[in-house]
């Protein structure tokens, strides 16, 4: 089976899970982090987003995770997109 390699630009309430394979960090134009999540034979890119990150730093390569985008919030600054992170491997330890 090939691997193929996608990059996630979700919809308002759509979600991925998978095996955390890769963290990067200064990639691209913009010097942001990648995460790279591996769901059966893709793997999904998701480019960092300042809430992102944050919630991000709690996972380590090889986590089981749940990734929901939940639309954008209105700061004082600019609009920011938010996610929902659920690291499913600690579950039942």
């Amino acid at each position: 089976m090939e691997e193929k390699t996608e990059y996630w630009n979700p919809e308002k309430g759509e979600m991925i899970e998978g095996v955390l394979v890769d963290k990067l960090s200064n990639v691209g134009k913009y010097k942001t982090r990648l995460y790279k999540i591996q769901d059966g034979d893709v793997i999904y890119c998701v480019w960092g987003k300042v809430q992102l990150d944050s919630i991000m730093e709690a996972t380590n390569i090889g986590d089981l995770i749940s990734l929901k985008y939940v639309g954008v919030e209105q700061t004082k600054e600019y609009n920011m997109k938010r996610y929902e992170l659920e690291i499913l491997n600690e579950q039942g330890q």
